[in-house]
C-alpha cells in the first residue's frame, strides 16, 4: 500500500501535516475526513525521488502511448470540487492533484494548465489548450461557473454527469461481455476443431474407403484448406480486423455505420435511446448553467457522436435562430419522439426548461436501462443457441460416416 503525505486544517483551523498509508487519494481524503481534518495537500510519496535517467525515458514513452480515460476525468473533477470546498486555490488544487496523478498525461496536462493559470490565464482558459481531453462543453461549464463565482457547483455537476456516463458505458461494456466471450469461445472450438481434431477422422475415414457424406466431405476441405494454409488465414483475420479499424477513420465508413446503428433491428432501438439520454443531459447541463440556448444545441450536437443526430440537432438551432419554437424544431427533424417533444413543449410554456430536460435525461436513463437488461436476457439464450447448432453441427458432420461405416467395411 502506498505511502501519502499531507497537508490538513483541524475544525479548530490549525495546520497539520504527516504521513498515511492508504490505498489512494480518495481513501487519504476519507481517512482525514474521518479524523474531522479537511485536506489541503495530498502527495503519494512513492512518486518523488529519484527515478533517474531510465524513469524520465519511462515517462516520455508512456506519455506517448498514454490516453486520458473519462474515470481520469471525473477524478479530476471530484478532486477539484473537495479542495475548493476546503478553501484550497485554484492553482495550489491544481497542483496538488497533479503531484499526486498517476497517469503521466494527465499529470503533464494538469502541469501545463497550472502555469497557465500562473501565468494570468483563466480556468476555463487553460483548459480550452486541451480539447482532446476537456471538450467544449466541460470548458463552457466551467467558464459559466467562473462567471457566476459558483466554479465548485459547476464542477460538481460535470462530475455527477460524468459519473452517470461512466456508469451507462459499464453497463453496455457489461451487457456485451458475455455475447463477446460466447462468440470467441465458439470461433477458438470450431478453429481447433478444423485445425486439429478433422485430420485424424480423415485418415480414419480414408483408410475404410468409400464415399463420405457431403457435409463431411465439406468439413474435411474446410479442415485441408486450413492446414495448407495456416499463417494465410490467421493473416486474413488480422487483415481484416485492422483493415475494419483503419476504415473507421474516413468519414464515409463512419457515416454509414452511424446510419447504421440507429436503423438496425433490436439494437436500432437502444441506440437512439442512449443518444437522446447523452443530449438531453448536456442540454441541461449547459442551460442550467446560463449558456445561450443556439450554443447548447451546438454543442450537444458534438457530443451526440452520430452524424444523423448531428445534422439533425444543427437544424434546429437554424431553425431556433429563425424564431420557431424548440419543440417544434426537434419534431420537425423526425429524430426525436413524442414524449421528448411533449415534455419540452410543457418547458417551453413553463418557462423552465433546463428542469425539463433533466426529467428527459432521467426518463431515457430509465428506459436505456431497461433496454440493456433486456438485451442481456434476449442475447443470452441466443448466443447458446448459436453455440449449439455450429458445434453440434461439426460434431453431426464427424460421426456422420459412422452409421454408413459397417456397409463400407463389408
Amino acid at each position: 500500500m502506498p505511502k501519502f503525505r499531507y497537508v490538513a486544517k483541524d475544525v479548530a483551523g490549525k495546520t497539520l501535516s504527516g504521513e498515511i498509508m492508504a490505498g489512494g487519494q480518495a481513501d487519504v481524503i476519507n481517512k482525514l475526513q474521518m479524523q474531522n481534518m479537511i485536506p489541503m495537500s495530498i502527495t503519494e510519496i512513492s512518486m518523488q525521488g529519484s527515478g533517474g535517467g531510465f524513469q524520465a525515458l519511462n515517462d516520455r514513452i508512456t506519455l506517448m502511448t498514454s490516453s486520458v480515460k473519462l474515470e481520469d476525468k471525473v477524478f479530476f473533477t471530484r478532486q477539484m470540487v473537495t479542495f475548493l470546498n476546503a478553501g484550497v486555490t485554484l492553482t495550489k488544487s491544481i497542483k496538488n492533484i497533479a503531484d499526486s496523478q498517476k497517469n503521466v498525461l494527465m499529470r503533464k496536462i494538469l502541469n501545463d494548465m497550472y502555469e497557465d493559470i500562473n501565468a494570468g490565464s483563466d480556468f476555463s482558459a487553460a483548459l480550452a489548450k486541451h480539447p482532446k481531453v476537456f471538450d467544449q462543453m466541460y470548458v463552457n461549464i466551467v467558464r459559466a461557473g467562473e462567471t457566476s463565482g459558483n466554479l465548485d457547483k459547476a464542477l460538481e455537476s460535470l462530475a455527477s454527469y460524468m459519473d452517470k456516463t461512466s456508469k451507462m458505458q459499464k453497463s453496455i461494456k457489461s451487457a456485451m461481455m458475455y455475447p463477446k466471450f460466447v462468440l470467441i469461445f465458439t470461433v477458438v472450438i470450431v478453429f481447433v476443431i478444423m485445425w486439429k481434431i478433422i485430420p485424424v477422422f480423415d485418415s480414419l475415414f480414408s483408410s475404410f474407403g468409400g464415399e463420405l457424406p457431403g457435409p463431411t466431405r465439406m468439413l474435411v476441405a474446410g479442415s485441408d484448406f486450413l492446414g495448407e494454409n495456416f499463417l494465410l488465414v490467421i493473416g486474413g483475420f488480422a487483415a481484416i480486423y485492422f483493415g475494419t479499424k483503419y476504415a473507421f477513420k474516413f468519414k464515409p465508413v463512419r457515416d454509414g455505420w452511424d446510419k447504421f446503428t440507429i436503423s438496425a433491428p433490436i439494437f436500432g432501438d437502444l441506440v437512439k435511446q442512449i443518444i437522446v439520454s447523452r443530449v438531453s443531459s448536456v442540454l441541461a447541463l449547459l442551460l442550467g448553467s446560463g449558456t445561450s440556448m443556439l450554443e447548447s444545441i451546438e454543442i450537444s450536437s458534438k457530443v451526440a457522436n452520430n452524424v444523423v443526430y448531428e445534422t439533425a440537432l444543427k437544424s434546429v438551432a437554424t431553425d431556433v435562430s429563425n424564431g420557431i419554437d424548440l419543440s417544434v424544431s426537434f419534431k420537425k427533424t423526425n429524430r426525436f419522439d413524442d414524449i421528448f417533444v411533449q415534455l419540452l413543449q410543457t418547458g417551453e410554456e413553463t418557462g423552465k426548461i433546463d428542469d425539463l430536460m433533466i426529467k428527459i435525461a432521467e426518463y431515457y436513463d430509465e428506459a436505456v436501462d431497461l433496454k440493456i437488461k433486456g438485451f442481456s436476457s434476449l442475447i443470452e439464450p441466443l448466443l447458446i443457441v448459436f453455440m449449439g447448432i455450429v458445434v453440434g453441427g461439426i460434431v453431426v458432420a464427424i460421426y456422420l460416416p459412422m452409421f454408413t461405416m459397417g456397409e463400407v467395411i463389408q
